[in-house]
């Protein structure tokens, strides 16, 4: 019964975490539901026996937590093995893993108790150390090659806007470290209260109500700092007419004609926007990811000439607007190598040159050893795949001519790389002034999957207060001001174009542009001496 009971635990805090972010249901999710998300699991583990308990149930719980929240990976055509099965047997290996680190602070107890008597910090050992670990994990599993943002508890804070300002300091891990340490504030006070009432463990109650002090600190000084940076006043330096053209087609199924046919027909509407508003055209225009299928610089040429209908390289110098792209690009035709690219064309329809991406989707874009003929033999009979992409190595900005005569730098995060604070960090300290991210989500097919990639790329903006532009091919297209309030956006799912004026701020620095993953660093540092710690005390016991 009780190892039911620890099953059900893992399950029911798996099913609230899915429900408090972004969802079918709840398309921004519950910051209510996920200050509570973890408080089952921290009983579960609390009531664990051994380390093995504890790893599986955490396994299963972050698994859970995956299949529920992420399911649309499976709408990831050929690549729905790797995308979907692949990571949720690999999210629920890195929780067990991280189950194990959970449990030592329970471990220890265990051990006092078997000693002389318990110790009367343990409460709080067991609440903090539980906060810094699940920081820890959902820092760790959002990073590195098989980096996975998605399915994290800092997700339901967005509604909070008060709380994410946080994250201009501490990056998103504050919100992940605010809302562990509820959680676990919660689950401790459940677990002691029986101990508390038959007037046993008095020494525990003291420091648990430190804890809980602490948890309350926090989160009014988080709200306090967050009121002042939410309500700041900032005045743009400059601003950059745009037109962002969401022609809601899958290019994976599109042909080649009917995507630039249908891009070029809502560029028209939305320079007629801007021209009507301010009797000029554009600075800028912001095609999706992916748009183009042909590789450049050669198929310059032939898009002089195609789509028959509005061949598109005239067409952007009749448009007399500088245009940002999605394309494919050569990096090294004898290999085979190709990047998914930004391309970047001036006024006169000139090719520029190209951002080509740096962190590819992995098991989708890139899969390790690709490189090898046998690899791709074996994956084209297994899955039909033989090629994937080529990492990029530069982080290439361009510099946009503005209407009043200046310039802006854009920086281009393709797709999922707006949801990496490091990656973003890297394009913010090399000058970006606005991030301008080229997105193609179509193939998700739900709304859930576009509101959590936005929701993730929406902290961009409050990290570095500068402002975010997403121009998607379904969904959500939006601009995001450095406070992380949205100021223009288009429905999902729809074919349209948004005329907008988006802000330019002064490039300033803030305490994550500066010290960047400081937060879980300071974890990682903490949890290292833990262990060493708990050892040390377990030999002694």
């Amino acid at each position: 019964m009780r190892r039911i009971l620890q099953v059900f635990y893992s399950i029911f805090s798996a099913f609230i975490f899915s429900v408090s972010i972004q969802n079918e249901f709840l398309d921004f999710g519950s910051p209510f539901l996920g200050l509570f998300a973890l408080v089952p699991l921290y009983l579960a583990i609390r009531n664990s026996t051994s380390y093995k308990e504890a790893a599986l149930l955490t396994g299963l719980n972050t698994m859970l937590v995956h299949l529920m929240s992420s399911f649309w990976l499976g709408n990831f055509r050929d690549f729905a093995i790797f995308t979907l099965g692949a990571s949720a047997v690999g999210t629920g290996v890195i929780g067990m893993v991280f189950g194990c680190y959970l449990y030592l602070p329970v471990a220890l107890s265990k051990a006092e108790r078997h000693g002389i008597a318990a110790h009367p910090w343990a409460a709080a050992r067991r609440i903090l150390m539980f906060a810094v670990i699940w920081t820890l994990y959902e820092w760790g599993k959002s990073t590195g090659f098989l980096a996975y943002p998605w399915g994290t508890i800092l997700m339901s804070a967005y509604k909070w806007p008060l709380l994410t300002q946080v994250v201009a300091i501490t990056g998103t891990w504050g919100l992940s470290f605010l809302f562990a340490l509820f959680s676990a504030v919660v689950a401790e006070g459940i677990a002691l209260t029986p101990a508390v009432q038959a007037g046993k463990g008095t020494n525990n109650f003291t420091a648990y109500g430190y804890c809980g002090a602490l948890c309350i600190a926090l989160f009014l000084a988080t709200a306090i700092y967050g009121t002042f940076e939410y309500n700041k006043d900032r005045t743009p330096m400059k601003t950059m007419r745009t037109v962002m053209v969401q022609q809601n087609l899958d290019p994976w199924v599109s042909s080649d004609d009917e995507v630039v046919e249908i891009s070029a027909k809502l560029t028209e509407e939305g320079v007629k926007d801007c021209v009507d508003l301010t009797g000029e055209k554009p600075d800028l225009v912001v095609w999706s990811e992916a748009v183009l299928s042909y590789s450049f610089p050669q198929a310059e040429s032939y898009y002089k000439r195609k789509p028959s209908g509005t061949p598109l390289i005239p067409f952007i110098k009749k448009t007399g607007v500088p245009f940002v792209i999605g394309a494919p690009v050569t990096i090294d035709k004898a290999k085979r190598q190709y990047g998914n690219a930004a391309l970047y064309f001036d006024a006169e329809g000139e090719y520029k040159g190209f951002y080509s991406k740096v962190h590819l989707v992995p098991f989708a874009e890139v899969i390790p050893g690709m490189e090898y003929e046998w690899v791709r033999k074996f994956l084209k009979k297994l899955v039909g795949i033989s090629s994937g992409w080529t990492q990029g190595k530069e982080l290439t900005m361009f510099d946009v001519p503005l209407h009043d005569g200046q310039t802006v730098k854009i920086s281009l995060p393709i797709c999922f790389e707006d949801a990496f604070g490091s990656l973003c960090r890297a394009m913010y300290n090399a000058g970006s002034e606005v991030f301008v991210n080229i997105t193609n989500d179509s193939w998700s097919l739900t709304k859930s999957a576009e509101y959590q990639h936005f929701v993730i790329a929406s902290y961009r903006a409050i990290e570095f207060r500068t402002t975010l532009v997403r121009s998607t091919n379904s969904g959500y297209s939006v601009v995001v001001d450095p406070a992380g309030r949205v100021i223009a956006d288009m429905p999902l799912f729809i074919e349209d174009a948004l005329y907008t004026v988006v802000p330019i701020y002064e490039h300033t620095k803030t305490t994550y542009s500066v010290f960047g993953d400081w937060l879980p660093l300071a974890c990682g540092a903490t949890a290292f001496i833990f262990v060493l710690f708990t050892l040390l005390k377990q030999r002694r016991i």
